[in-house]
């Protein structure tokens, strides 16, 4: 920790240095030659003093020839000198100076315009995340904000207006034709037209990462899904779960730590057909910004990552819709106009099938999951526009065995409502009020037999449930171009059950209640505040800080989360930046260890339970030396304090302690570097992410106190992957995974249990151990490495009023036998044990069909 203390010190003193320089005009220049003409000495000017000079050649005679001594003089006379009698004035602007025809602005310097208005695609209506709005010859820009919204303050004049968005066709226009400042962009995808020019966003973050519909989809998919956790797993810094799953963890933190939004509305469970797939459905998605680090000081609640998906506001022009078969599930989503260019909506529905058709067959298995996805939105003018948004989805599983029945279902369903005004020009405000529910159900049925006839039988029932109510505002004030403030907060309030359970026992004929935990009411006040400055052409800085308060009757915890990004761009190709930022996370997800189901429970902090806390420092260094080649290596560190587990033989569902009494906290850290490098060719796209890392857990109750490895410790993680698209009817995809395998701990004793020495009663249905194990170091066993190829191909071709795909491709090509779970068994006549890797995806073939229409 102290290294990368050390670095982000170095890094922003140097930055501090750079900027402490005295104001351009000022700045000492001494010319390299004599003579020369106007556009040598600009570039010697420049070359010196490390400061942009703008200028446009429509005005300025570069080709003249000037003299100039060779003596010290400030930057301003020199300009001056080898632009006089040209008619030209000098204008300084974010540390930059802009060379202007003298008639080109009748106003004061200080005059200034503001340019506003959203970014559109230009077939749908719908808002543009992210795009850029940059203005060349000032070299200053902006990028859109989740709904579309941008804002640029101006020198008076005119102004050549650029607008870019990756995969969309550039779009530019002149300030002097538009009115009052307001303008809307309407963008063409880059399918029509025959060359793309994007500019980057230079402000954002590395850590950032912003994914359209189609980067989703262009990743080889299991079974035939494009899931948005398993695009994210191609992000360095992020580690995957269990092979074949979309669990995400990332910088060392577990699942239960990354904030997942849909439509500003938390979601408690991701998964769906047990973390094949999530619950993001991929037909209903327009984008999603993933933060591993740097994060902005909007976002709190979790301490790892930030996954914020927004789903398609509805064509605001045309109806149509899409239709998708795969091995898995089907989906059907339809959009349109309500009204054109005023109102729209969208829907769209998936569910497995292939347990309707096996239904015929047997009763003993039945596994399935659905969701929706609704939204509506209202133009009401210019300025005000309202969303309304819905989503509900449940995953079931029912098997009956000898005598044995079991049962789960769980889902979320979230409703938000949002309202977007344009205050004034330089003032955007969001407010959106959000419900979300998580609840998940169990029901474990028993019987014993005797010659065929029911002796006895016992039914266990538990719930697990999160209901919360939230307001949230979020204000954005775009002051100049060179500093945007963003301020806001949010009031929540949300009822747990923790666990509930109800037992009955039909040879004591009762039935009994037991509750671990009584209802539990929480609520949380957040304030938060962050100013983005562009100290000059070449430095930015962000800071900001989050103030959370989570209270309840019986206790208060407050906590302040200082944030900070930077970065320094040496040229335009090649810069540095590091981030400090401080997380706290109140809920805790934890998973009970009785059962092989997904029964992941949520716990709130409590007077017992601290809220878990991160640092994370990072340092990186981001370069783009070629057009269509770009690389950036960061190193980061990850203190963790608070982090929870369970206690070792626990049971959640035993009721002889309160749940609180049953997890305990330790702390954490997560070291290590990361590459990521993307080449694009045209026609072929290569990418790779790799990441080296340590990830460390300590508990006093656990592993007699000492520092062991943390589950999911991948020493190295690289995924690399190569898309072709020869034509617009073909594109082919494969990529490669190598990952060290996960630690898990191994006992080392194994004993007969003779006197059945177990937290529940012997009496108990449920019992059903015939051993002890005697555990003493904490994940010493480390499974084998995770490697495979996956490929695929979709063959398109377009009607005139649709457009149909095949997919087809194969997961793990070559069939290695990765391991999913492992189990202890006995074998031979001796009881010998033995460790039993299960493979289960090896040589997974897909194929699917979508037609849009």
């Amino acid at each position: 920790m102290r290294l990368f203390i050390t670095l982000f010190t170095a890094l922003l003193m140097s930055c501090l240095y750079a900027h402490a320089q005295q104001s351009v005009f000022s700045q000492k220049y001494k010319p390299a030659f004599t003579s020369g003409t106007v556009k040598k000495y600009i570039k010697d000017m420049e070359r010196q003093t490390r400061v942009s000079i703008s200028y446009s050649t429509a005005y300025v005679d570069v080709k003249r020839v000037v003299q100039l001594q060779q003596v010290e003089q400030t930057l301003y006379d020199a300009l001056t000198m080898i632009l006089d009698g040209q008619n030209l004035r000098l204008e300084e602007s974010n540390g930059k100076i802009l060379v202007m025809h003298a008639a080109d602005n009748k106003q004061p310097t200080t005059s200034r315009q503001v340019l506003n208005g959203y970014v559109k695609e230009q077939q749908t209506g719908e808002v543009l995340i992210g795009a850029v709005v940059y203005v060349p010859e000032l070299s200053i820009g902006t990028a859109t904000n989740s709904y579309g919204f941008y804002s640029l303050s101006l020198p008076a004049g005119r102004h050549r207006v650029i607008c870019s968005y990756i995969g969309y066709a550039s779009d530019s226009f002149y300030t002097d034709k538009i009115q009052a400042g307001r303008h809307d962009v309407q963008m063409k995808l880059h399918s029509e037209l025959k060359e793309v020019d994007v500019v980057s966003d230079k402000e954002t973050s590395p850590d950032h990462v912003h994914l359209t519909n189609s980067d989703i989809k262009s990743r080889p998919s299991i079974l035939g899904e494009n899931d948005v956790m398993r695009a994210l797993q191609y992000v360095s810094g992020v580690q995957s779960g269990v092979d074949g799953t979309n669990a995400v963890m990332v910088r060392g933190g577990d699942p239960g730590q990354n904030l997942n939004l849909l439509d500003g509305v938390p979601l408690y469970y991701v998964d769906h057909f047990f973390g094949l797939t999530s619950v993001y459905n991929s037909e209903a998605i327009r984008s999603v910004d993933f933060h591993k680090g740097a994060f902005p000081s909007r976002y709190g609640g979790r301490l790892s990552s930030v996954i914020d998906v927004n789903t398609k506001d509805g064509d605001m022009q045309r109806w149509g819709g899409q239709f998708n078969m795969g091995i898995v599930k089907s989906s059907l989503s339809i959009e349109g106009p309500i009204k054109k260019d005023k109102a729209s909506i969208m829907l769209s529905a998936r569910r497995t099938w292939f347990d309707l058709l096996w239904r015929p067959f047997t009763k003993e298995l039945a596994i399935n999951f659905y969701d929706i996805n609704g939204k509506a939105n209202y133009i009401i003018n210019k300025n005000n526009r309202v969303y309304l948004s819905f989503y509900n989805g449940r995953d079931g599983i029912r098997s009956t065995f000898f005598g044995t029945g079991t049962e789960a279902r769980w889902g979320n369903t979230l409703a938000s409502a949002k309202w977007n005004t344009v205050v004034n020009p330089k003032l955007f405000v969001n407010t959106i009020l959000t419900y979300s529910r998580f609840r998940y159900t169990l029901e474990d049925t028993r019987q014993v037999l005797d010659n065929g006839t029911v002796n006895s039988s016992g039914k266990y029932t538990g719930n697990s449930s999160i209901n919360e109510v939230a307001l949230r505002v979020r204000a954005q004030w775009y002051a100049t171009a060179s500093q945007r403030v963003e301020i806001g907060g949010h009031f929540s309030t949300a009822q747990f059950i923790p666990t509930e359970l109800l037992s009955f026992d039909s040879k004591s004929v009762y039935t009994t209640t037991i509750v671990p935990a009584d209802k539990f009411q929480s609520n949380e006040f957040a304030f938060f505040v962050e100013d983005e400055i562009k100290l000059t052409d070449k430095w930015m800085i962000r800071p900001g800080i989050h103030i959370a308060n989570w209270f309840s009757e019986r206790f208060d915890y407050s906590n302040v989360q200082p944030r900070f990004y930077t970065n320094y761009a040496f040229t335009p190709k090649h810069s540095i930046y590091g981030s400090f930022t401080k997380m706290a996370q109140f809920l805790h997800l934890i998973s009970n260890n009785t059962y092989g189901l997904p029964t992941d429970f949520w716990l709130p902090s409590s007077d017992r339970i601290e809220p878990e806390e991160a640092t994370l420092y990072t340092i990186g260094y981001a370069a783009k030396p070629a057009r269509r080649l770009s690389f950036n290596i960061e190193g980061y560190y990850k203190d963790l304090k608070n982090t929870i587990t369970y206690n070792m033989g626990k049971n959640l569902f035993d009721n002889s302690l309160q749940w609180d009494e049953k997890i305990i906290q330790g702390t954490g850290w997560s070291y290590g570097g990361e590459v990521s490098a993307k080449w694009d060719l045209g026609k072929i796209t290569w990418t790779t992410a790799y990441t080296l890392s340590w990830t460390w857990r300590k508990f006093a109750q656990l592993n007699e106190g000492r520092p062991f490895p943390f589950r999911f410790d991948r020493r190295h993680n690289l995924r690399t992957s190569l898309l072709y698209k020869p034509s617009q009817k073909l594109d082919l995809a494969a990529s490669w995974t190598y990952m060290t395998g996960e630690a898990i701990t191994m006992p080392d004793q194994i004993y007969p249990d003779l006197d059945n020495n177990l937290h529940i009663a012997p009496s108990s249905i449920t019992t059903s151990s015939n051993y002890t194990y005697n555990y003493v170091q904490w994940n010493n066993y480390r499974l084998p490495a995770i490697h495979r190829l996956d490929i695929g191909a979709n063959f398109t071709k377009k009607r005139e009023k649709a457009e149909r795909t095949w997919s087809a491709g194969f997961f793990n090509v070559y069939g290695r036998p990765n391991v999913m779970f492992v189990e202890l068994v006995s074998e031979g006549a001796n009881g010998a044990f033995k460790l039993k890797g299960i493979s289960v995806l090896q040589f997974v073939p897909y194929l699917s069909y979508k037609l849009d229409f």
